[in-house]
């Protein structure tokens, strides 16, 4: 058996740049893996995908899960002969645009090829990307080493980018609320941002990642983050705002919404400014934890 560590991500930046003609909106964003994470567990069996899930919350099993959906794939595309059984402890909270889904099948991938001795040349690389991509939008950026990725396309065209000092501490509050992510993309207004409004977005997601780059005081670039999806036209985001208001009274730099939402993440000073934000925020009932970006 071989377990894996399945991270949660935010999107530190993310501008819809057009729509194609299948209805999928094309998207500039910057990935960010961090500290907060999903454990699978795997293990070879003679036949068939079994998986056993230890969350607090409801969450199917079945052929229709994610990780079942992502062994299956893998089983078919790789020839394997036999199955797997696998455990699921969801620590991310679903619905939170968080990724945790995508990662988990990432992370089903990536530990289906170990314990079938799989070695990933360059043509089965291409495959597995290929099997992600089908998974699902998010899911080749787990699938993906870097911890920090430019994505263009519909979030699945991938560009590390290399940031070699830590960000600060994160501190990242999930609401309880569940966002679809179709329903937040199909609510933005219309008409879309014209090309002037994407191309200076587009010139505040090079200054940010430069700040980053260059490590620059979160102070220089807190303004730079930036999500389109809060302006959708949903009242579950009216809450998520609210959330994300709280975070900036208390001195949390940069709230923003991660994805889709709803949650909403920002950045503190130090470790033991973060934890006092956490317990200012207890009043509310909402799940809150102090992280940092993967690096």
């Amino acid at each position: 058996m071989i377990r894996v560590q399945c991270p949660a991500k935010v999107n530190l930046f993310l501008e819809v740049t057009g729509r194609r003609p299948d209805g999928y909106h094309r998207l500039a964003t910057l990935f960010a893996k961090i500290n907060l994470y999903d454990v699978l567990e795997l293990e070879a069996a003679p036949r068939g995908v079994a998986l056993e899930i230890d969350s607090d919350a409801p969450l199917s099993a079945g052929p229709d899960n994610l990780v079942c959906r992502a062994a299956q794939a893998f089983i078919k595309a790789f020839r394997v002969d036999g199955g797997a059984r696998l455990r699921l402890v969801k620590r991310i909270p679903m619905g939170a645009g968080l990724g945790g889904g995508s990662s988990d099948a990432a992370g089903t991938l990536l530990g289906l090829a170990k314990i079938f001795s799989v070695r990933l040349d360059a043509g089965r690389k291409a495959r597995l990307a290929r099997l992600a991509a089908a998974l699902g939008a998010d899911v080749p950026f787990f699938l993906h080493p870097a911890p920090f990725c430019l994505g263009t396309g519909i979030g699945d065209r991938l560009k590390p980018v290399r940031i070699s000092k830590s960000l600060p501490y994160m501190v990242l509050v999930y609401p309880g609320l569940h966002v679809s992510t179709v329903e937040a993309y199909r609510a933005l207004p219309l008409p879309l941002p014209s090309r002037s409004v994407v191309l200076t977005r587009l010139s505040q997601l090079d200054r940010l990642i430069r700040s980053l780059q260059r490590g620059r005081p979160v102070e220089e670039w807190e303004g730079l983050l930036f999500n389109r999806l809060e302006s959708a036209e949903l009242p579950v985001l009216e809450q998520v705002e609210a959330a994300r208001r709280v975070l900036l009274r208390l001195g949390v730099r940069g709230a923003r919404m991660s994805g889709s939402g709803s949650s909403v993440f920002g950045f503190v000073a130090s470790h033991s400014e973060g934890q006092a934000a956490l317990e200012r925020l207890r009043g509310y009932s909402w799940k809150g934890f102090l992280t940092s970006c993967a690096g």
